[in-house]
């Protein structure tokens, strides 16, 4: 099914999936999260009384084939008005390097370069070595230092997704769903925090870069 737009609604994917719906249209709306599961699409989340004009965000911050639903009310029948699904063609994608050791951004700069290529996509990079990076390979992404206000940044720059690559706390950010000592949204995928979907004690560089970015 096709993605459709026939209320004013935003969504973007910039610390986890994003949507705001500013139509009048119903005086509450359903709105779903979707994700992809192999062939399929697995319901993750639902909200059945989202009033007009308000926004919400998902906890999860890695990278994932969301699809985002919003239906209306229309002779006491729920009608899809709005569907998204995540595609990042053609979009500016930001990349938050997050570790003090310059190596590491290099070598995640060289997973950058074949990320681009393969989902053409422009990235922008935030990093504390961008001078270093920018004189060490050349590259068609852009380099930024410390971003200040991300969501000015982002809405100024019409950043489509963003994803912090490094080691996020995992232990105190998780639901503990289950007693499972992860979060399963779905029943049927286990992940270990909100920021990485597996635990990351023994990652290479190059396999944290991997798993946040579903690689």
């Amino acid at each position: 099914m096709e993605d459709i737009k026939l209320i004013n609604c935003n969504c973007n994917f910039i610390n986890g999936p994003l949507i705001e719906v500013l139509d009048e249209h119903s005086e509450n709306y359903i709105i779903e999260f979707y994700e992809r599961l192999g062939d399929e699409w697995g319901l993750i989340f639902t909200n059945h009384t989202f009033k007009p004009f308000t926004w919400f965000r998902h906890l999860r911050k890695f990278r994932t084939k969301w699809r985002i639903k919003v239906w209306g009310i229309e002779n006491e029948k729920p009608v899809l008005l709005f569907q998204h699904t995540y595609d990042e063609n053609n979009k500016k994608i930001l990349l938050r390097f997050d570790s003090p050791v310059f190596q590491t951004h290099l070598t995640w700069l060289f997973k950058t370069n074949k990320f681009s290529e393969s989902f053409n996509c422009k990235i922008i990079i935030e990093s504390k070595f961008k001078d270093r990076l920018e004189k060490s390979y050349k590259t068609n992404c852009e380099f930024i230092e410390k971003i200040n206000d991300l969501n000015q940044f982002c809405e100024e720059n019409e950043i489509y997704a963003s994803y912090k690559i490094g080691r996020s706390d995992i232990q105190s950010n998780t639901w503990n769903f289950w007693e499972s000592n992860g979060i399963f949204e779905n029943h049927t995928q286990h992940h270990d925090s909100w920021d990485h979907p597996s635990d990351w004690i023994k990652f290479r560089d190059e396999d944290l870069f991997e798993n946040i970015l579903a690689l």
